[in-house]
C-alpha cells in the first residue's frame, strides 16, 4: 500500500504545483485601454490580455476543420472589428468557457456557422488557432505577448471555436470564438466581432444625367450606390435611389438597351464568385423590371466575378472599388 500512496501524494502535489505556476501566470488587471465588447460580455474571472479596434478591416471567419494547416472552409466579412484575446482562471477547462458562451450567444439571438469541439472536429488545434489567430497576432496590442500567444496556440488539440451570426436592423454582426487550454497553461480565449458597416468614404450614387454621360462617353458607368447583404444577392434598401435614377435614366431613353453586369473582388473561390455577380446583377434586373416597371427584354444580366478590376485587390480600398456593379450600353 505504500507506493500507492507515495504515487498519489506525488501526483496530488504536481497537480497542485501545477495549478499554482497558473495562478501565479494571471495578470491582475486588463490591458490598459481594452474593454470588453458591448455585446459580449467576458467569461467571469477573465483577464484581457490583448486588444484591437479598427473603424474598417476584414475578419476571417473559419467554417470547416483545419486539414493540411489550412481551413477547409471559410469566408470573410468586412466592417468595425474589435478583436480581444483574454485569459481565463486556472482551473477552468476550455470545453466549460466554450459551452458557456455558446449558451449566451444563442440566448441572444445568435446563429451559428460553424462549430467545433476539440479533434477531429476542428482538426489539429494548433494549426486551427495558427489559420484564425496568427493573421492578425501581431496587430493586438499586449503588455505580455508571451502569455498571450501560450494560451491561444494549444499544442494538445484542446480547442473549441465557434462562428455566429446576428441579424438586427442597425446592422448585422458576425463573431468568431476561440477558446483553448494547452498543458500546464491558463485558458485562452479569443474573441473577433464584425460589425457590419459601410466605409466612411467611397459610396457615391450616381444619377440618371451621370449614368446618360457615362455610357455616351466610355460605354459603361460604375454604379457605387447598389449594396448587397454579405455574401447575398439581397439589394439592401439603401439601394433605392440608385435604382430610382437607373429607371429614369432607361425612361428618358426609350431606345437603350443595357447590360447590368456585376463585378466581385478576388476574395474567396473564383467559381463562387461568378455565381455570386451573376446573381446579384439578375437582382437589379429583376428589382427594376418588378419595381420600376422597366421593360426585362431591355436589360441583360452578367456576371464577371474578379475578372475586370479597375483597382488592386491588394488593399480594401481597391476591393471596394473592385466589387460594383455597371451599366453596359449594348
Amino acid at each position: 500500500m505504500k507506493p500507492l500512496r507515495l504515487f498519489f501524494c506525488i501526483a496530488t502535489l504536481a497537480l497542485a504545483g501545477t495549478a499554482i505556476a497558473d495562478a501565479q501566470d494571471m495578470p491582475d488587471h486588463d490591458l490598459a485601454g481594452s474593454h470588453d465588447h458591448p455585446l459580449v460580455s467576458r467569461f467571469a474571472g477573465s483577464v484581457i490580455t490583448g486588444y484591437r479596434a479598427v473603424d474598417y478591416d476584414r475578419m476571417l471567419l473559419p467554417l470547416g476543420k483545419t486539414v493540411d494547416d489550412k481551413l477547409s472552409k471559410s469566408d470573410t466579412v468586412e466592417g468595425r472589428i474589435t478583436r480581444i484575446a483574454y485569459v481565463a482562471p486556472a482551473g477552468k477547462s476550455a470545453l466549460e468557457i466554450f459551452r458557456n458562451f455558446r449558451q449566451a450567444l444563442s440566448a441572444a439571438g445568435f446563429t451559428t456557422r460553424f462549430s467545433c469541439e476539440g479533434d477531429p472536429g476542428c482538426g489539429d488545434g494548433y494549426q486551427f488557432a495558427d489559420a484564425v489567430v496568427d493573421p492578425v497576432f501581431q496587430q493586438l496590442e499586449s503588455e505580455d505577448r508571451g502569455l498571450m500567444s501560450k494560451s491561444l496556440y494549444p499544442s494538445n488539440d484542446n480547442l473549441d471555436a465557434l462562428t455566429a451570426h446576428l441579424s438586427r436592423p442597425q446592422g448585422d454582426v458576425d463573431l468568431v470564438l476561440l477558446v483553448a487550454k494547452d498543458d500546464n497553461e491558463l485558458p485562452g480565449i479569443f474573441l473577433e466581432i464584425c460589425e457590419h458597416e459601410p466605409m466612411a468614404t467611397g459610396q457615391v450614387s450616381v444619377d440618371a444625367k451621370a449614368m446618360g454621360d457615362g455610357l455616351a462617353s466610355a460605354g459603361h458607368v460604375a454604379l457605387y450606390g447598389l449594396h448587397f447583404a454579405n455574401d447575398s444577392a439581397a439589394i439592401d434598401p439603401s439601394s433605392k435611389t440608385t435604382l430610382a435614377e437607373m429607371a429614369k435614366l432607361m425612361s428618358e431613353r426609350p431606345a437603350l438597351k443595357v447590360y447590368i453586369v456585376g463585378h466581385t473582388d478576388d476574395t474567396g473561390a473564383a467559381a463562387h464568385n461568378l455565381t455570386l455577380s451573376q446573381q446579384r446583377a439578375q437582382a437589379v434586373v429583376q428589382a427594376l423590371a418588378a419595381d420600376y416597371h422597366v421593360a426585362a427584354n431591355r436589360m441583360t444580366a452578367e456576371g464577371v466575378a474578379s475578372w475586370a478590376p479597375v483597382a488592386s485587390n491588394a488593399t480594401e480600398a481597391g476591393r471596394a472599388q473592385n466589387r460594383r456593379v455597371e451599366l453596359v450600353a449594348q
